[in-house]
Protein backbone atom coordinates (compact mmCIF):
# COMPACT_ATOMS: atom_id res chain seq x y z
CA UNK A 1 0.00 0.00 0.00
CA UNK A 2 1.36 3.23 -0.61
CA UNK A 3 1.79 5.70 1.62
CA UNK A 4 0.60 9.24 2.26
CA UNK A 5 2.02 12.42 3.64
CA UNK A 6 -0.45 15.29 4.42
CA UNK A 7 1.98 18.65 4.66
CA UNK A 8 0.29 21.79 5.76
CA UNK A 9 1.54 24.53 4.50
CA UNK A 10 2.62 25.49 0.41
CA UNK A 11 5.33 28.33 1.63
CA UNK A 12 9.30 27.28 2.05
CA UNK A 13 9.08 25.05 5.19
CA UNK A 14 6.28 22.76 3.35
CA UNK A 15 8.21 22.91 -0.31
CA UNK A 16 11.71 22.05 1.21
CA UNK A 17 9.80 19.09 2.62
CA UNK A 18 8.19 18.39 -0.82
CA UNK A 19 11.47 18.57 -2.12
CA UNK A 20 13.62 16.66 0.18
CA UNK A 21 10.85 13.78 -0.33
CA UNK A 22 11.16 13.94 -4.16
CA UNK A 23 15.06 13.40 -3.72
CA UNK A 24 15.08 11.24 -1.52
CA UNK A 25 12.07 8.67 -2.21
CA UNK A 26 13.04 5.04 -3.67
CA UNK A 27 9.31 3.33 -3.68
CA UNK A 28 5.65 4.98 -4.62
CA UNK A 29 4.94 8.15 -2.33
CA UNK A 30 1.53 9.78 -1.85
CA UNK A 31 1.48 13.44 -0.53
CA UNK A 32 -1.40 15.56 0.15
CA UNK A 33 0.01 19.41 0.16
CA UNK A 34 -2.28 22.26 1.64
CA UNK A 35 -2.13 25.38 0.95
CA UNK A 36 -5.03 27.90 2.07
CA UNK A 37 -3.41 30.63 0.08
CA UNK A 38 -2.61 28.88 -3.07
CA UNK A 39 0.58 29.97 -2.89
CA UNK A 40 2.97 26.83 -3.25
CA UNK A 41 6.29 26.66 -3.93
CA UNK A 42 6.57 30.28 -2.94
CA UNK A 43 4.74 31.29 -0.09
CA UNK A 44 3.58 34.72 0.36
CA UNK A 45 7.00 35.67 1.50
CA UNK A 46 8.51 34.70 -1.74
CA UNK A 47 5.66 35.61 -3.88
CA UNK A 48 6.12 39.33 -4.87
CA UNK A 49 6.61 40.35 -8.38
CA UNK A 50 8.76 43.33 -7.47
CA UNK A 51 12.56 43.49 -7.74
CA UNK A 52 12.96 45.92 -4.87
CA UNK A 53 12.33 43.65 -2.16
CA UNK A 54 16.07 41.43 -1.65
CA UNK A 55 17.04 38.18 0.41
CA UNK A 56 18.88 38.97 3.45
CA UNK A 57 21.19 36.42 3.10
CA UNK A 58 23.62 36.15 0.42
CA UNK A 59 22.92 33.71 -2.60
CA UNK A 60 25.48 31.58 -1.55
CA UNK A 61 23.92 30.04 1.40
CA UNK A 62 20.16 30.11 -0.35
CA UNK A 63 20.32 26.59 -1.93
CA UNK A 64 16.79 24.12 -1.62
CA UNK A 65 19.58 21.35 -0.68
CA UNK A 66 21.55 20.73 2.44
CA UNK A 67 23.81 18.48 0.78
CA UNK A 68 23.86 20.82 -2.44
CA UNK A 69 24.87 24.37 -1.57
CA UNK A 70 25.77 25.80 -4.99
CA UNK A 71 22.38 24.45 -6.62
CA UNK A 72 21.15 28.17 -6.16
CA UNK A 73 24.09 29.93 -7.48
CA UNK A 74 24.22 27.10 -10.34
CA UNK A 75 20.87 27.92 -10.94
CA UNK A 76 21.21 31.64 -11.28
CA UNK A 77 24.43 31.51 -13.30
CA UNK A 78 22.65 28.76 -15.69
CA UNK A 79 19.89 31.49 -16.39
CA UNK A 80 22.67 34.06 -17.03
CA UNK A 81 21.45 36.52 -14.41
CA UNK A 82 24.10 39.30 -12.93
CA UNK A 83 24.16 37.86 -9.73
CA UNK A 84 27.24 35.56 -8.17
CA UNK A 85 27.08 33.96 -4.49
CA UNK A 86 27.88 37.06 -3.01
CA UNK A 87 24.49 39.20 -4.02
CA UNK A 88 21.26 39.82 -2.25
CA UNK A 89 18.93 38.62 -5.25
CA UNK A 90 15.79 39.63 -5.29
CA UNK A 91 13.41 37.70 -3.69
CA UNK A 92 10.96 37.44 -6.90
CA UNK A 93 13.99 35.22 -8.02
CA UNK A 94 14.21 32.86 -5.19
CA UNK A 95 10.42 32.40 -5.54
CA UNK A 96 11.28 31.38 -9.56
CA UNK A 97 14.10 29.28 -8.61
CA UNK A 98 12.05 27.22 -6.01
CA UNK A 99 9.49 26.88 -8.13
CA UNK A 100 11.45 25.48 -10.97
CA UNK A 101 13.02 23.17 -8.73
CA UNK A 102 9.73 21.75 -7.62
CA UNK A 103 8.59 21.09 -11.10
CA UNK A 104 11.79 19.65 -12.29
CA UNK A 105 11.74 17.10 -9.80
CA UNK A 106 7.94 16.09 -9.60
CA UNK A 107 8.49 15.57 -13.84
CA UNK A 108 11.44 13.48 -13.19
CA UNK A 109 10.17 11.24 -9.98
CA UNK A 110 6.82 10.25 -10.99
CA UNK A 111 6.65 7.72 -8.42
CA UNK A 112 5.96 10.36 -5.72
CA UNK A 113 2.04 11.58 -6.48
CA UNK A 114 1.51 15.06 -5.39
CA UNK A 115 -2.02 16.26 -5.34
CA UNK A 116 -1.99 20.03 -4.13
CA UNK A 117 -5.22 21.15 -2.24
CA UNK A 118 -5.03 25.14 -2.18
CA UNK A 119 -7.49 24.90 0.41
CA UNK A 120 -7.69 26.22 4.26
CA UNK A 121 -7.36 22.65 6.44
CA UNK A 122 -9.58 23.88 9.45
CA UNK A 123 -9.33 20.41 11.65
CA UNK A 124 -6.91 17.37 12.58
CA UNK A 125 -7.80 14.51 14.19
CA UNK A 126 -6.04 10.69 15.31
CA UNK A 127 -7.91 7.78 14.21
CA UNK A 128 -6.82 4.33 13.69
CA UNK A 129 -2.82 4.97 13.63
CA UNK A 130 -3.69 7.43 10.92
CA UNK A 131 -4.78 11.25 10.95
CA UNK A 132 -8.28 12.78 9.30
CA UNK A 133 -7.57 16.36 7.74
CA UNK A 134 -10.24 18.21 7.04
CA UNK A 135 -10.47 20.42 4.67
CA UNK A 136 -13.01 21.69 1.97
CA UNK A 137 -13.60 17.34 2.28
CA UNK A 138 -12.03 14.81 4.64
CA UNK A 139 -8.74 13.01 3.71
CA UNK A 140 -6.27 11.01 5.33
CA UNK A 141 -2.76 10.55 6.04
CA UNK A 142 -0.41 7.63 7.53
CA UNK A 143 1.95 10.72 8.61
CA UNK A 144 1.55 14.84 8.53
CA UNK A 145 3.75 17.82 8.74
CA UNK A 146 2.29 20.59 10.01
CA UNK A 147 4.47 23.25 7.84
CA UNK A 148 2.56 26.28 9.04
CA UNK A 149 5.44 28.86 8.94
CA UNK A 150 5.11 32.41 10.42
CA UNK A 151 1.39 34.00 11.91
CA UNK A 152 0.91 37.51 11.26
CA UNK A 153 1.79 39.82 14.40
CA UNK A 154 0.27 40.48 17.24
CA UNK A 155 -1.61 44.06 17.91
CA UNK A 156 0.31 46.68 19.31
CA UNK A 157 -0.55 46.99 23.01
CA UNK A 158 -3.43 49.24 23.75
CA UNK A 159 -6.17 50.60 25.81
CA UNK A 160 -8.00 50.83 22.80
CA UNK A 161 -8.82 48.18 20.83
CA UNK A 162 -11.00 50.63 18.25
CA UNK A 163 -7.98 50.99 15.94
CA UNK A 164 -7.97 46.89 15.32
CA UNK A 165 -11.20 47.19 12.69
CA UNK A 166 -9.36 50.84 11.04
CA UNK A 167 -8.78 50.55 7.41
CA UNK A 168 -6.02 52.47 7.74
CA UNK A 169 -4.33 50.00 10.05
CA UNK A 170 -2.25 47.08 8.55
CA UNK A 171 -1.68 43.99 10.79
CA UNK A 172 -0.39 42.36 7.68
CA UNK A 173 2.38 44.39 6.16
CA UNK A 174 2.31 43.42 2.78
CA UNK A 175 -1.31 43.33 2.54
CA UNK A 176 -2.31 44.32 -1.16
CA UNK A 177 -4.00 47.84 0.05
CA UNK A 178 -1.56 48.62 2.59
CA UNK A 179 1.23 50.13 -0.22
CA UNK A 180 -2.01 52.21 -2.02
CA UNK A 181 -3.29 53.62 1.18
CA UNK A 182 0.01 54.75 2.29
CA UNK A 183 0.97 56.95 -0.88
CA UNK A 184 -2.30 58.67 -0.45
CA UNK A 185 -1.45 59.54 3.01
CA UNK A 186 0.48 62.39 4.24
CA UNK A 187 2.16 60.25 6.92
CA UNK A 188 2.38 56.54 7.75
CA UNK A 189 4.03 55.14 11.01
CA UNK A 190 5.88 51.87 11.01
CA UNK A 191 5.40 49.92 14.25
CA UNK A 192 8.24 47.94 14.63
CA UNK A 193 12.16 48.64 13.16
CA UNK A 194 13.37 45.21 12.32
CA UNK A 195 13.97 43.60 8.55
CA UNK A 196 9.87 43.99 7.75
CA UNK A 197 10.06 47.42 8.19
CA UNK A 198 13.20 47.97 5.85
CA UNK A 199 10.97 46.55 2.96
CA UNK A 200 8.27 48.53 3.78
CA UNK A 201 10.33 51.77 4.22
CA UNK A 202 12.63 50.56 0.35
CA UNK A 203 9.40 49.98 -1.18
CA UNK A 204 8.16 53.61 -0.11
CA UNK A 205 11.17 55.32 -1.20
CA UNK A 206 11.42 53.33 -4.54
CA UNK A 207 7.82 54.85 -5.29
CA UNK A 208 8.82 57.64 -4.51
CA UNK A 209 6.49 58.91 -1.64
CA UNK A 210 6.67 62.31 -0.24
CA UNK A 211 5.07 61.94 2.81
CA UNK A 212 6.03 61.66 6.62
CA UNK A 213 7.41 58.28 7.79
CA UNK A 214 8.20 57.56 11.54
CA UNK A 215 9.34 54.25 12.71
CA UNK A 216 8.57 53.43 16.80
CA UNK A 217 9.57 50.58 18.50
CA UNK A 218 10.87 49.89 21.73
CA UNK A 219 14.67 50.37 21.77
CA UNK A 220 14.68 52.49 18.75
CA UNK A 221 17.20 49.84 17.18
CA UNK A 222 17.83 49.53 13.45
CA UNK A 223 19.27 46.70 11.73
CA UNK A 224 22.88 46.45 10.99
CA UNK A 225 23.59 46.22 7.35
CA UNK A 226 25.31 43.61 6.07
CA UNK A 227 29.47 44.69 5.85
CA UNK A 228 30.48 44.82 2.55
CA UNK A 229 34.26 45.63 3.29
CA UNK A 230 37.25 43.38 2.89
CA UNK A 231 38.38 42.98 6.62
CA UNK A 232 39.35 40.10 7.25
CA UNK A 233 36.84 37.18 9.08
CA UNK A 234 37.27 36.15 13.01
CA UNK A 235 38.12 32.52 13.38
CA UNK A 236 36.08 29.88 14.95
CA UNK A 237 35.88 30.31 19.27
CA UNK A 238 33.32 27.89 19.64
CA UNK A 239 34.36 24.53 20.82
CA UNK A 240 31.80 22.35 21.00
CA UNK A 241 32.77 19.78 23.71
CA UNK A 242 31.51 22.40 26.38
CA UNK A 243 28.48 23.08 27.30
CA UNK A 244 29.02 27.27 27.99
CA UNK A 245 26.56 29.10 29.68
CA UNK A 246 24.64 32.48 28.95
CA UNK A 247 26.96 34.59 31.04
CA UNK A 248 30.47 32.78 29.60
CA UNK A 249 29.00 32.94 26.15
CA UNK A 250 27.95 36.74 26.48
CA UNK A 251 31.67 37.37 27.85
CA UNK A 252 33.23 35.66 25.11
CA UNK A 253 31.37 37.37 22.92
CA UNK A 254 32.73 40.61 24.25
CA UNK A 255 36.51 39.72 23.95
CA UNK A 256 36.12 38.55 21.03
CA UNK A 257 34.46 41.82 19.81
CA UNK A 258 37.16 43.99 21.61
CA UNK A 259 39.67 41.33 19.83
CA UNK A 260 38.09 42.43 16.22
CA UNK A 261 38.15 45.60 15.98
CA UNK A 262 41.78 45.95 17.81
CA UNK A 263 43.21 43.76 15.44
CA UNK A 264 40.87 44.83 12.17
CA UNK A 265 38.76 42.23 11.82
CA UNK A 266 35.43 42.26 10.47
CA UNK A 267 33.32 42.61 13.79
CA UNK A 268 30.39 40.48 12.10
CA UNK A 269 32.46 37.76 11.67
CA UNK A 270 32.08 37.23 15.33
CA UNK A 271 28.94 36.40 15.19
CA UNK A 272 28.63 34.46 11.74
CA UNK A 273 31.46 32.34 13.50
CA UNK A 274 28.76 31.36 15.56
CA UNK A 275 25.92 30.55 13.61
CA UNK A 276 26.33 26.76 12.97
CA UNK A 277 26.75 26.38 16.98
CA UNK A 278 23.89 28.12 17.96
CA UNK A 279 21.07 25.57 18.08
CA UNK A 280 23.42 23.41 20.13
CA UNK A 281 24.08 26.79 22.64
CA UNK A 282 20.21 27.44 23.25
CA UNK A 283 19.46 23.46 23.60
CA UNK A 284 21.91 23.43 26.39
CA UNK A 285 20.98 26.46 28.32
CA UNK A 286 19.27 26.09 30.94
CA UNK A 287 14.93 27.41 30.78
CA UNK A 288 15.69 30.06 33.13
CA UNK A 289 18.89 31.50 31.11
CA UNK A 290 16.75 31.65 28.16
CA UNK A 291 14.13 33.60 29.69
CA UNK A 292 17.14 36.04 30.78
CA UNK A 293 18.40 36.33 27.01
CA UNK A 294 14.49 37.08 26.05
CA UNK A 295 14.54 39.49 28.59
CA UNK A 296 17.66 41.27 28.24
CA UNK A 297 19.11 40.36 25.51
CA UNK A 298 16.72 39.20 22.46
CA UNK A 299 16.16 42.45 20.85
CA UNK A 300 20.30 43.39 20.66
CA UNK A 301 21.15 40.00 19.55
CA UNK A 302 18.21 40.23 16.78
CA UNK A 303 20.26 44.14 15.34
CA UNK A 304 23.66 42.36 15.20
CA UNK A 305 22.28 38.39 13.67
CA UNK A 306 20.01 40.21 11.35
CA UNK A 307 21.22 42.37 8.40
CA UNK A 308 19.76 43.99 6.15
CA UNK A 309 21.93 44.35 2.01
CA UNK A 310 24.03 47.31 2.44
CA UNK A 311 21.91 48.65 -0.53
CA UNK A 312 19.05 48.96 1.85
CA UNK A 313 19.69 50.68 4.38
CA UNK A 314 21.49 52.97 2.38
CA UNK A 315 17.69 54.31 1.37
CA UNK A 316 17.37 54.48 4.50
CA UNK A 317 19.91 56.51 6.11
CA UNK A 318 19.34 58.74 3.13
CA UNK A 319 15.57 59.58 4.36
CA UNK A 320 16.61 59.82 7.77
CA UNK A 321 19.00 62.26 6.77
CA UNK A 322 16.77 64.23 4.59
CA UNK A 323 14.45 64.49 7.48
CA UNK A 324 11.78 62.31 6.08
CA UNK A 325 12.13 59.13 8.24
CA UNK A 326 12.10 59.68 12.08
CA UNK A 327 13.02 56.92 14.50
CA UNK A 328 11.08 56.72 17.86
CA UNK A 329 11.97 55.27 20.79
CA UNK A 330 9.17 54.23 23.11
CA UNK A 331 6.74 51.84 24.37
CA UNK A 332 2.81 52.43 22.77
CA UNK A 333 0.16 51.89 25.64
CA UNK A 334 -2.63 53.50 23.73
CA UNK A 335 -3.72 53.90 20.18
CA UNK A 336 -7.01 56.58 19.93
CA UNK A 337 -8.67 56.13 16.29
CA UNK A 338 -9.00 59.80 15.18
CA UNK A 339 -10.56 61.19 11.76
CA UNK A 340 -8.29 60.85 9.09
CA UNK A 341 -6.10 58.64 11.05
CA UNK A 342 -4.58 57.63 14.90
CA UNK A 343 -3.45 59.07 17.93
CA UNK A 344 -0.32 56.88 19.17
CA UNK A 345 0.30 57.44 23.03
CA UNK A 346 4.00 56.10 24.15
CA UNK A 347 6.03 56.30 26.66
CA UNK A 348 9.97 57.39 26.46
CA UNK A 349 12.10 57.17 28.90
CA UNK A 350 14.04 60.76 28.20
CA UNK A 351 10.84 62.61 28.84
CA UNK A 352 7.60 60.59 30.41
CA UNK A 353 4.54 60.59 27.72
CA UNK A 354 4.51 61.30 23.95
CA UNK A 355 1.69 61.82 21.36
CA UNK A 356 2.48 60.93 17.40
CA UNK A 357 0.04 61.44 14.72
CA UNK A 358 -0.45 59.65 11.74
CA UNK A 359 -2.81 59.05 9.02
CA UNK A 360 -1.67 55.14 8.48
CA UNK A 361 0.04 52.40 10.87
CA UNK A 362 1.70 49.22 9.82
CA UNK A 363 2.44 46.70 12.07
CA UNK A 364 6.37 45.52 11.78
CA UNK A 365 6.65 44.14 15.09
CA UNK A 366 7.53 40.59 13.82
CA UNK A 367 5.65 37.31 13.99
CA UNK A 368 2.91 36.20 16.89
CA UNK A 369 5.31 33.68 18.17
CA UNK A 370 3.10 32.27 20.94
CA UNK A 371 0.91 29.27 19.37
CA UNK A 372 -1.91 30.42 22.28
CA UNK A 373 -2.39 33.78 20.86
CA UNK A 374 -2.52 32.71 17.09
CA UNK A 375 -5.92 33.57 15.41
CA UNK A 376 -6.10 29.93 13.48
CA UNK A 377 -8.62 27.91 13.40
CA UNK A 378 -6.55 25.04 12.90
CA UNK A 379 -4.21 26.05 15.57
CA UNK A 380 -6.60 26.33 17.96
CA UNK A 381 -8.12 22.89 17.31
CA UNK A 382 -5.41 21.43 17.64
CA UNK A 383 -4.67 22.91 20.85
CA UNK A 384 -7.63 21.82 22.56
CA UNK A 385 -7.02 18.47 20.91
CA UNK A 386 -4.16 18.62 22.70
CA UNK A 387 -2.03 17.19 19.23
CA UNK A 388 0.19 20.39 19.37
CA UNK A 389 1.46 21.60 22.85
CA UNK A 390 2.29 25.55 23.48
CA UNK A 391 6.10 25.84 24.65
CA UNK A 392 6.76 26.90 28.16
CA UNK A 393 8.85 29.90 26.33
CA UNK A 394 5.50 30.57 24.48
CA UNK A 395 7.58 30.61 21.67
CA UNK A 396 6.83 27.53 19.10
CA UNK A 397 6.07 24.33 20.40
CA UNK A 398 6.56 21.91 22.17
CA UNK A 399 8.65 18.86 20.09
CA UNK A 400 11.78 16.96 19.90
CA UNK A 401 14.72 18.87 18.79
CA UNK A 402 14.03 17.10 15.29
CA UNK A 403 10.71 18.46 14.87
CA UNK A 404 8.84 15.30 16.07
CA UNK A 405 5.53 16.45 17.94
CA UNK A 406 4.34 12.67 18.58
CA UNK A 407 4.20 9.68 16.25
CA UNK A 408 4.45 10.25 12.89
CA UNK A 409 4.00 13.52 13.65
CA UNK A 410 6.30 16.57 12.18
CA UNK A 411 6.95 20.54 12.67
CA UNK A 412 9.54 22.25 10.97
CA UNK A 413 10.84 26.02 10.79
CA UNK A 414 9.49 28.80 13.08
CA UNK A 415 7.64 26.25 15.38
CA UNK A 416 10.90 24.90 16.21
CA UNK A 417 11.72 28.22 17.85
CA UNK A 418 11.39 27.59 21.80
CA UNK A 419 13.78 24.54 20.89
CA UNK A 420 16.14 25.32 19.20
CA UNK A 421 16.16 29.52 18.23
CA UNK A 422 17.76 29.44 15.04
CA UNK A 423 15.00 28.21 13.21
CA UNK A 424 13.24 30.24 10.70
CA UNK A 425 15.68 30.98 7.87
CA UNK A 426 16.42 29.05 4.76
CA UNK A 427 19.94 27.38 5.86
CA UNK A 428 18.47 25.84 9.20
CA UNK A 429 15.14 25.01 7.28
CA UNK A 430 16.90 22.70 5.02
CA UNK A 431 18.72 21.06 7.08
CA UNK A 432 15.50 19.85 8.82
CA UNK A 433 13.53 19.26 6.16
CA UNK A 434 16.16 16.70 4.65
CA UNK A 435 15.83 15.13 8.19
CA UNK A 436 12.20 14.96 8.10
CA UNK A 437 11.82 13.79 4.95
CA UNK A 438 13.96 10.94 5.58
CA UNK A 439 11.82 9.92 8.32
CA UNK A 440 9.03 10.07 6.42
CA UNK A 441 10.15 8.07 3.54
CA UNK A 442 11.99 5.49 5.71
CA UNK A 443 11.00 4.74 8.86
Amino acid sequence: MTGTVAIIGGGVSGTFIVLNCLKQATKPLRILWFDGNDAFCKGLAYSTTEDLYLLNVRAFNMSVFADEPAHFVNWLEKKNLPYSGKHFVPRKLFGTYVLETYLELKDKHTYVEIIQKPEEVTAITFKAAGYIITAKESHRANKLVLAVGNFLPAHPRSVSQEFISSSNYFQDAFAGEAMRKVLAAKSVTIIGAGLTMVDIVVALKHKNYNGTIHVISPHGYLPHAHNEDQLPAGENFIDPSINYSLSQIFSLVKVKLKEAFKNKLNPQSVIDTMRPHLQTLWIHFSIEEKKRFLRHLRHKWGVARHRAPKESMKGITELIDDKRLTVFKGRIYNIKTKPGGFEIQYTASADGNNVLKTNIIINCTGPEPDFNKVESPLIKQLINSSLIVNHELAYGLKTQKNGELRENVFTIGPPLKGVLWESTAVPEIRVQAKEIASKIIFD
